[in-house]
């Protein structure tokens, strides 16, 4: 038998469903199977070896077939599951031909090592049929006895919890509550000393989950109708804290860690684009932080890598900061799963060196008055660039096809500045299907001394 295959699993939605609180909310679980299989998508980018994947069908091979050829991989095989649930896993559980697929697909190799989104019950429940097949396997997730560190540490309010253990571990001023009189409260409170804040759902993604209040009128009317529209934010509890704002020469800085069970196998600092709350882009690389802050937040992911690891959590963890103007750095969230960095660092492992730097947009808005198909229109752009030898990849196609379409890209170049100019350049090169035409794609400068 052959030594190894790995089996990439995109459990996005699952994840993000997976708590007993959120799962009880037609309206969030609606959102979240719109968006889902576009960034199960991302996950071709996530092994470059032998490989199996399980991808929600409907994904385009033409772009499928182009991102291998040009990355030199030979297409690994696919398993799409028949479409119930519209959850990938549970898809795939509930229907015997994907699964005879699968483990056809699987045979003739010993061990089957796991690159998944992040733990959830169905993905163990996956990985016992699998090892029931003869393979052993290696997850990238803690142990089911361990799961419960996943949960905990993807929820906001294990930052609240580690200032407590951590020397260095800084979160803002706030108040956690649990009712609305004492959300009502604690806003007005806050907004006496500050001039904003943040309200935070213990849960959330790319921004959902979170609004930010000033002190006028017309802001906290705004909040009171995003908690009609958010979910999140009608699930107590909720923290409500000073609203720090970033200083104005670097983005938000951000550590993605690999923890396996020798402690911490990978570590890469980035720098994050955030729209007040909401996530915009990132960028990874050689002199993408100030020296002074990588140092600072590398030695914050190893101090949480090693209180993470003795709890048994295992796989990738993101920590997001803000850096105040007053020079501190304050943890504004962990995700307890591979984040959105983890397309640009595998990319820049494969496609670039360990010296280039990274760049990578999620969401570009496209109009929505005509169709727009990656055949057609986006394909020809990029493979002017791929003749040229540019590092540029097109992410998140199936996304055109949506009632709000949008299209995401990673760029890989020698600078920050280049990776960011070849990103800006595939915008204007997108013309007028590009809906949001105004601003830079990186509004804050994140590169200062290399």
């Amino acid at each position: 038998m052959a030594e190894y295959i790995d089996l990439v699993v995109p459990n996005i939605t699952e994840f993000n469903l997976r708590h007993p609180t959120l799962g009880t909310d037609p309206g969030l679980e609606r959102t979240f199977l719109e968006v889902g299989d576009w960034f199960t998508d991302q996950a071709v980018l996530w092994t470059e070896g032998p490989a199996v994947l399980l991808m929600a069908d409907g994904f385009d091979r033409q772009w499928f077939d182009d991102l291998h050829e040009v990355l030199g991989r030979r297409p690994p095989a696919v398993v799409s599951p028949r479409r119930t649930t519209g959850l990938l896993l549970r898809d795939t559980l509930a229907d015997a031909e994907a699964l005879r697929r699968l483990q056809d697909r699987l045979a003739g190799h010993q061990v089957v090592r796991f690159r998944s989104f992040g733990a959830s019950p169905e993905l163990y429940r996956l990985a016992a049929i699998v090892r029931s097949w003869g393979h052993r396997i290696e997850l990238d997730v803690p142990t089911e006895q361990h799961y419960w560190a996943s949960l905990y540490l993807e929820s906001k309010m294990s930052c609240l919890d580690l200032a407590g253990y951590l020397p260095g571990f800084r979160v803002p001023r706030g108040v956690t509550v649990g009712t609305w009189a004492e959300l009502t409260g604690a806003v007005a409170r806050i907004l006496a000393e500050a001039d904003r804040v943040i309200v935070k759902a213990m849960h959330g993604v790319g921004g959902e989950g979170s609004a930010v209040i000033d002190t006028t009128d017309a802001s906290l009317e705004k909040f009171w109708q995003a908690t009609e529209a958010d979910p999140f934010l009608r699930s107590f509890p909720l923290s409500v804290q000073e609203y720090v704002e970033h200083a104005p020469e670097f983005g938000c800085p951000a550590v993605d860690v690999l923890i396996d069970e020798d402690g911490v196998a990978e570590m890469v600092g980035s720098v994050l684009t955030v729209d007040e709350h909401r996530y915009r882009n990132l960028t990874i690389g050689a002199g993408v932080l100030d020296r002074g802050v990588e140092k600072r937040i590398l030695d914050l992911g190893h101090q949480v890598a090693a209180l993470a690891s003795a709890w048994g959590y295992r796989g990738w963890f993101g920590i997001d900061c803000v850096l105040s103007r007053d020079d501190l750095l304050y943890v504004t969230e962990i995700n307890a799963r591979r984040t959105g960095a983890i397309q640009a660092i595998e990319l820049r492992r494969t496609a670039g060196s360990t010296g280039s730097v990274a760049y990578s947009h999620d969401t570009i808005r496209v109009r929505d008055d005509a169709p727009v198909s990656y055949t057609d229109v986006v394909r020809p752009i990029f493979r002017e660039l791929w003749r040229d030898g540019v590092k540029a990849f097109p992410t998140t196609v199936r996304a055109l096809d949506h009632h709000e379409p949008m299209i995401g890209l990673v760029t890989v170049a020698s600078t920050a500045a280049e990776a960011e100019r070849i990103a800006t350049g595939i915008r204007a090169d997108l013309g007028d299907i590009v809906a949001d035409r105004g601003g830079p794609l990186h509004p804050v400068a994140v590169h200062n001394t290399p």
